[in-house]
């Protein structure tokens, strides 16, 4: 009986150790979850990359401390900026588009290594002024202009003809956006986004506050199967003191009942596996006539 109780409290206390484990490793998990910053700047992102610009350049910076960075920032975009198109900070990221001279490129680069890790740079070159310069878009620009004045001396123009100035307007918009473009050849759009990161990670700090945390849930587990158990037995005891009786193996609990004995062979055999001696009563004959049926042992 001792044995079979020992391995009930082990397997028991093995169930219990998993539970804990699991239970530390799904705090883990939502932990992890909660600690990653979600920070959507796709729409920055496009906006950037939709500019007509010969030369851009964007980079990605990360940060320990934002609100540092935020002000090193803000001094090099006053320091670099020709012109500024963005300067947007928030609680968790900061995102700063802006124009510099060509030549100050590196200078920049060297100067937010200063400020933050650089994760990524980007250089990218709008294609749809590779093969063009300044001279011909003047030139097609002219050309867009006297063709529209043409079609504007016209009192009663058709529906052609009016399709073919709104034509017109659209080409004369998108080489005067060509024009200015490639008038600042010599300089670079810049895009910089910065985002908070972890620049040292603590693993011994890390493995023993996740140790204590399971330590501290199995500790927990174990108490409330111990209360959980002698908690049991008060109940049933009182019940036993109020006269509820058999609440247990063979009792009101079980689906059928032996005695005291719990089971069938219970009943019949003893522990070591011989029978028991079992007398028959046959109340329905004479009492001096009544036999005992002893059945042998084995």
């Amino acid at each position: 009986m001792k044995s079979k109780s020992l391995k009930k409290v082990q397997g028991i206390a093995i169930f219990l150790v998993f539970l804990a484990l699991l239970i530390t490793i799904f705090h883990v998990y939502r932990g992890g979850k909660k600690q990653q910053r979600a920070v959507d700047l796709s729409a920055q992102q496009a906006n950037f990359e939709k500019r007509n610009w010969l030369n851009k350049i964007s980079f990605e910076l990360g940060s320990s401390d934002l609100q540092a960075s935020m002000d090193k920032m803000n001094d090099l975009v006053d320091n670099f900026a020709t012109h500024t198109d963005m300067r947007e900070i928030k609680a968790g990221y900061g995102v700063f588009v802006f124009s510099m001279e060509k030549p100050k490129l590196k200078q920049l680069r060297s100067e937010l290594s200063k400020i933050g890790t650089i994760g990524s740079e980007v250089e990218m070159v709008d294609t749809s002024l590779v093969n063009t310069n300044a001279q011909i878009e003047s030139a097609n620009l002219a050309s867009y202009e006297k063709d529209l004045a043409e079609l504007d001396k016209i009192r009663v123009p058709s529906d052609v003809e009016l399709r073919r100035k709104e034509s017109l307007r659209a080409q004369i918009r998108r080489s005067q956006q060509k024009l200015d473009d490639l008038q600042r050849m010599d300089s670079f759009l810049v895009y910089v986004s910065v985002l908070p990161h972890g620049t040292k990670v603590d693993v011994v700090k890390i493995i023993s506050s996740v140790g204590l945390y399971f330590l501290s849930v199995l500790g927990f587990l174990f108490v409330g199967a111990i209360l959980a158990y002698y908690g049991t037995r008060l109940l049933m005891y009182l019940l036993a003191l109020m006269g509820v009786k058999g609440l247990g193996s063979g009792g009101l609990l079980s689906p059928y009942g032996y005695g005291n004995y719990g089971s069938y062979r219970g009943r019949y055999y003893y522990s070591s596996g011989r029978k028991r001696k079992v007398k028959r009563v046959y109340k329905d004959k004479d009492p001096s006539k009544d036999k005992e049926e002893q059945e042998p042992q084995e």
